[in-house]
């Protein structure tokens, strides 16, 4: 289709992160960013990051339970990862790569942005308001304020 080629040409994105955990909101997020890999040709990277605060549970016990627990995220995220991708290959994107990361999300996704010289990150917000932002956190603002490239936050 012409209008699709035209697109291609104007867009120029090589490399996009999608960071994904499953949720439905992270599925909105997921299906911008395979749009935008088809009409562009870029290369979808989908991001899964354990928190660190789930990894530094062995600090209040040593416990082989906490090990346990922790073997057990890191296999739910490879998990979703694997569908996910699996599902974006049968939707026709081309080039799919699923990557695993333990540790803070926004310092990940930041992180994988630079390393993999990330042209786009998408990913979804739950639009926290001003009082939620300062009890919960949010990463969707930490990566937006250092990201190397821009992002293209995905609402409810």
């Amino acid at each position: 289709m012409k209008c699709c080629k035209d697109r291609e040409d104007s867009m120029g994105y090589k490399t996009i992160i999608c960071p994904i955990d499953g949720s439905e909101l992270s599925e909105k997020a997921e299906d911008a960013a395979s749009y935008i890999s088809k009409i562009s040709g870029a290369k979808l990277i989908l991001l899964n990051v354990v928190e660190k605060w789930y990894r530094s549970a062995h600090l209040v016990t040593d416990s082989t339970e906490w090990q346990n627990i922790h073997t057990n995220w890191l296999a739910e995220g490879k998990g979703i990862l694997e569908k996910e991708a699996g599902k974006l290959k049968e939707k026709g994107v081309k080039d799919v790569e699923a990557v695993l990361k333990d540790g803070d999300a926004a310092h990940e996704i930041i992180a994988l942005a630079i390393e993999q010289k990330a042209d786009l990150i998408i990913m979804a917000t739950h639009r926290y308001s001003p009082v939620g932002k300062f009890f919960m956190g949010s990463v969707t603002d930490r990566v937006t304020k250092s990201s190397p490239c821009p992002v293209l936050w995905v609402f409810k």
